[in-house]
């Protein structure tokens, strides 16, 4: 009976700590052990953790400084001793029948990562639940180039989440996939890394995984460094087609990785916290667009295709030079919000 090694970081979550270790316990599949990171948690984390680990032999704990959920993983794979390994966040909660059925996939399988579907669950301030069932279109083992020809299906649902996936330990091991010291798109990555080297990877159109967005616990301020990290995720996917042979293929890919990383900086200098000026910023949006890659990306992006009115504006914008207008736009989405829409038209006409 293979082993499998549930890795769970940590950091400030005591009010949603406890349901999701229930989670790993309940397991219907008990051959595993569950390691608990805490990664400098000052809320009340890590004694939640101790207390665990003092009533179930199969939990361990390891208290760290901390050093962001990368590294914390890291801690884990470093200490876990199953053939397979599944990474779950500590303010989500998975199914019981999770780890059950999808390694009865990976051993019938022998795929090296098996991934599946999830729920993308919203939780409004009243405590209202909206729930979306999502899963892969692909439902098969593939071969490497199987994999790499329908690769677009892959990208199409999460391919940066850990959750929704089962990692054979040794596969792991032998690619050296490791987190970084990136603080922000670890995951992205480790992901990239995975995918760049994967011989077989099975598929499964099951959902199990609750990944929980709470409104209002999401932290919006400006990042200095955060274009940096975006950027970095672009240029590795790029280099991930080009190890591939299929830049060309997934031409489009590429660009949409370029614009995805604008786009986040663009909101990120929209941020009220942001401490640079109107022409600073306008400034920042110049410079960026200097960059080729960036560049070409907005170039050759098909606005035509575009179903998002706002972005297709904002693509618009940006190719035309128009940056004050552009960023006042996005200062528009991140103020008004939910009731941008009712606002858009406005904008349209002024800027179109």
């Amino acid at each position: 009976m293979k082993k499998v090694s549930i890795i769970m970081p940590i950091y400030n979550v005591a009010e949603q700590l406890e349901k999701a270790i229930q989670c790993a316990l309940n397991q219907t599949y008990k051959n595993s052990e569950i390691i608990l990171v805490n990664d400098g948690s000052t809320d009340a984390s890590g004694e939640i953790c101790d207390r665990y680990q003092l009533e179930n032999p199969r939990i361990s704990v390891i208290h760290q400084k901390n050093a962001g959920s990368g590294f914390a993983r890291n801690a884990g794979l470093d200490k876990a001793t199953g053939e397979y390994i599944y990474f779950a966040d500590p303010d989500d909660y998975f199914e019981a029948n999770l780890i059950e059925e999808t390694i009865a996939k990976a051993i019938e399988s022998n795929a090296d990562v098996v991934v599946c579907g999830y729920f993308d669950e919203k939780v409004d301030k009243e405590g209202h639940v909206a729930t979306i069932e999502k899963k892969p279109e692909l439902n098969e083992l593939l071969t490497k180039d199987a994999f790499r020809d329908q690769f677009r299906k892959h990208y199409s649902l999460s391919p940066y989440a850990l959750w929704n996936k089962l990692y054979k330990h040794d596969f792991l091991k032998q690619h050296n996939c490791r987190f970084t010291n990136q603080k922000v798109g670890q995951d992205a990555l480790f992901n990239q890394r995975v995918g760049m080297n994967v011989q077989t990877i099975y598929f499964h159109q099951k959902a199990y995984y609750h990944y929980v967005f709470r409104e209002g616990s999401a932290v919006n301020r400006y990042r200095k460094e955060r274009f940096f990290y975006e950027y970095t995720i672009a240029s590795h996917f790029e280099d991930w087609m080009v190890h591939w042979g299929k830049k060309k293929e997934y031409h489009d890919l590429v660009n949409q990785q370029y614009w995805g990383a604008l786009y986040l900086e663009l909101s990120n200098l929209a941020w009220e916290d942001c401490p640079l000026t109107k022409m600073e910023k306008v400034e920042r949006i110049e410079e960026l667009m200097d960059d080729s890659k960036i560049n070409q990306a907005i170039s050759e992006i098909e606005t035509e295709k575009e179903k998002n009115s706002f972005v297709k504006v904002l693509i618009l914008l940006l190719r035309y030079d128009k940056y004050a207008g552009a960023l006042n736009l996005m200062q528009l989405r991140v103020t008004v919000g939910k009731k941008f829409q009712k606002s858009f038209n406005v904008i349209k006409k002024k800027f179109g």
